[in-house]
């Protein structure tokens, strides 16, 4: 139980960091150059190079605002997960409505974009079965629940009652030893999930799913879908960097 917790909870902290910093978009500075320019043509190449610059930072961000809303996440990625077919649990994991609790109201109280679907700890309990494990036994509903299946572990974070974020890491996923350098995010989730097989564990939140893979050398790497669309992939450089600075390194 306390080995599972633990890799759910880093991680959750890792994929949450790493799907929600947009600066991975980001183009490569360039090196200035060291040669200088007679200066009745600096105005034209400083106009040029300003032109450039903002078309570049607009590019990133339109690309990042493209593939991220703020809207719920479907799960329509887990569709192409391999062998889904055979693993009841994928379909259980599409069926849940994980939720942030986060709610935009307007000033006469109403939902911004209308009421979001919510799944209760019932409706986890309804999916899976009753939990090998809990946090708090006398209110399940608002701590850390575990499920062992037989196709993995589930681990699943409520509060107030309200699946916030679900876990399920698959049992033979590590022995899928991928990394994913050879996505991008201008891939279909199911073309990535086709070159990379199965999963080492799949995270499911409000706005997105992310899937996550370890090397031959147990190095981790991630992608994180939402819709029909891949909108950041992390590398196993960019992973142990994210270790580092949350201190998930220290504890492995």
């Amino acid at each position: 139980m306390k080995n599972i917790r633990f890799f759910a909870i880093g991680l959750l902290s890792l994929v949450t960091l790493a799907a929600c910093s947009p600066a991975n978009s980001a183009q490569p500075a360039k090196t200035a150059s060291s040669s200088r320019k007679p200066i009745k043509q600096s105005s034209t190449k400083a106009s040029s190079s300003k032109s450039s610059s903002t078309s570049s930072d607009s590019s990133s961000s339109d690309d990042f605002s493209g593939r991220f809303s703020l809207d719920p996440d479907d799960g329509a990625s887990l569709q192409y997960v391999p062998g889904a077919a055979s693993i009841p649990e994928i379909e259980k994991l599409k069926n849940l409505h994980p939720t942030t609790g986060f709610v935009l109201r307007t000033e006469d109280g109403q939902e911004v974009g209308g009421p979001k679907e919510r799944s209760s700890y019932d409706d986890v309990v309804a999916a899976f079965g009753q939990p090998v494990s809990s946090t708090d036994s006398a209110n399940p509903g608002d701590g850390v629940n575990v499920w062992a299946t037989d196709n993995g572990d589930i681990m699943a974070f409520f509060r107030n009652n309200v699946l916030t974020d679900i876990t399920f890491r698959l049992r033979g996923g590590d022995a899928n030893h991928q990394s994913t350098g050879s996505i991008s995010k201008s891939d279909t989730p199911k073309t990535a999930l086709e070159r990379l097989g199965k999963p080492y564990a799949i995270m499911r939140s409000e706005n997105g799913t992310s899937y996550v893979y370890k090397d031959s050398n147990g190095d981790e790497s991630s992608f994180s879908t939402q819709g029909n669309k891949i909108f950041n992939v992390t590398s196993t450089a960019e992973t142990k960097q994210l270790k580092k600075i949350t201190g998930l390194d220290k504890n492995q």
